[in-house]
């Protein structure tokens, strides 16, 4: 049973968060990003093919992927991205297209997501309103 237990643990495991930043560049600066987070807390290495935010519109997940806006992206690998065991890759993300499409659909709310190339959609545990933090300005 423990070599079971073991080998399930074994693999690679990513855990995803979405959270808020403020980044110090000083071009950037006063601006409220997103900051997607990938890690490896696994033991083999995974392959990330695609990320962005997913939101429930009538009873469905429905994904905006980071790849589609270019200005969405401020920093962080494209494209695929190998991540190897016990590290971690991060991106941010300009909240502003992904708000618009939001409200487009009503919602409010935003969940990171990360796609693998298994197949596997790995979502964050908690949402971020992410039409509010578009409109806040420091």
């Amino acid at each position: 049973m423990t070599q079971i237990w073991t080998h399930a643990l074994a693999g690679p495991r990513l855990r995803v968060t979405l959270s808020n930043s403020l980044p110090i560049y000083p071009d950037r600066e006063g601006h409220w990003v997103l900051g997607l987070d990938a890690s490896n807390v696994g033991r083999l290495p995974v392959t990330i093919t695609s990320y962005g935010l997913v939101f429930r519109h009538e009873g469905e997940w429905r994904k905006i992927p980071g790849f589609q806006p270019a200005s969405a992206q401020l920093q962080g690998p494209r494209g695929a991205h190998r991540v190897q065991d016990a590290e971690n890759v991060t991106w941010l993300l300009e909240p502003v297209p992904f708000a618009r499409t939001l409200a487009e659909h009503g919602a409010h709310d935003a969940y990171g997501y990360v796609s693998l190339a298994t197949g596997r959609m790995i979502r964050s545990r908690k949402a971020i309103n992410v039409v509010h933090l578009a409109s806040i300005d420091v």
